[in-house]
């Protein structure tokens, strides 16, 4: 009586922001056709209620994190603080790209850290538990760190709060940003779990990458014309979740690919790297799938989920996939069912230049874009 009306009133109520250049929207895992496609007002998929649900979700588990640290030693202040990030060239204007921050907190020695709070369904968080990072999340932080220093300019660091809102665990990532060379530190991570690891990564760029990708996007919004697509196919959750799906994909064929030309001289040193990281690469994942296999041996003959010591831990997680089974299905039926489905891959190798032949009359062709 009641389930069946809550996602129904939530795509009522909702409006759409007008689309402009933020720091949320900055990071280099943002796909920046979609962005253009905003940027033109394109016509969108109406957002399914329970989408909307979700996003609003995430807002209240911000909220009762918020309660909880209230309750701390630390004192949270300038909550949902507008700060200017600088600016860029929009609709052929110069405009200011604002921020509102989640706060500052002040731990007892009088430290104001920048602190930003993310609340995230579990496979995501489950990646940045494994070691990707969480770069857009980053993004958003510099430009806000960059915003506060106008009011603020001893404050250097910074807290990402993530929580996984379906299992209530938390990573925090203790983040030091250098303005001047743009650098921003990871300087350690922190799980809910209570481990602790100090990777000391640091990452170049950030702030001045997103500035260049809004120009980029303001010269295509001028053009009338689309980037290329990021991804092989709409295979991926990327496309899934997008608004722009099929307007983006509609129509799209691959172009068989043909011919050859010399490589540009930017991307010589790139496949050097990627050579000499394959050769390296082998051995290593190798010895990577057996320390794996011996620590699975171990957690089996211990029947313990869990593994810790010396600063480190190891925990075992099983999770199910649906998936067809085709034994369940009559022969004919999945014999008709099936359908041959191109799969690309791409070879870097070292060659010897004096025998290669490179043809000068084959003309190279790409994917349709």
């Amino acid at each position: 009586m009641l389930a069946e009306l809550i996602h129904p009133i939530a795509a009522m109520d909702h409006r759409e922001w007008e689309f402009r250049p933020r720091p949320s929207n900055g990071g280099p895992d943002t796909c920046l056709r979609k962005l253009t496609y905003q940027a033109f007002e394109a016509p969108q998929k109406n957002q399914h209620g329970r989408f909307l649900v979700v996003l609003d979700d995430s807002s209240w588990h911000e909220e009762l994190v918020v309660q909880w640290l209230e309750r701390t030693v630390f004192h949270l202040h300038s909550r949902q603080l507008r700060i200017a990030c600088g600016t860029t060239i929009w609709k052929g204007h110069r405009q200011t790209i604002n921020g509102q921050i989640d706060g500052i907190i002040t731990d007892l020695f009088g430290t104001d850290r920048l602190l930003e709070i993310k609340a995230i369904e579990h496979f995501t968080f489950q990646r940045y538990e494994d070691g990707t990072y969480p770069t857009n999340y980053f993004t958003q932080v510099v430009f806000y760190i960059v915003g506060v220093l106008t009011l603020n300019p001893e404050l250097r660091e910074a807290l990402l709060l993530i929580k996984n809102k379906n299992q209530s665990a938390f990573l925090e990532y203790r983040l030091r940003y250098h303005p001047e060379e743009d650098r921003l530190t990871v300087v350690e991570i922190t799980h809910s779990n209570g481990t602790h690891t100090f990777p000391n990564q640091e990452f170049i760029g950030l702030y001045r990458q997103a500035l260049a990708r809004f120009a980029v996007l303001e010269t295509h919004r001028e053009a009338g014309s689309l980037p290329i697509r990021p991804y092989i196919d709409a295979n991926n959750f990327h496309c899934d979740y997008c608004p722009f799906r099929k307007l983006c994909w509609e129509g799209f064929t691959r172009i068989p690919l043909a011919g050859q030309q010399p490589m540009r001289a930017e991307l010589i040193p790139l496949a050097q790297e990627f050579v000499d990281i394959d050769d390296r690469l082998g051995p290593l994942e190798k010895r990577w799938k057996e320390i794996k296999q011996q620590f699975q041996l171990e957690l089996r003959a211990t029947g313990r989920q869990s593994l810790y010591g010396g600063g480190y831990a190891v925990d075992s997680t099983v999770s199910s996939q649906n998936r067809l089974d085709e034994s369940l299905l009559p022969t004919a039926l999945v014999a008709r069912s099936k359908r041959p489905r191109p799969i690309e891959k791409i070879s870097i190798r070292k060659i010897h230049t004096t025998k290669h032949v490179e043809s000068a009359t084959d003309t190279p062709t790409a994917l349709a874009s």
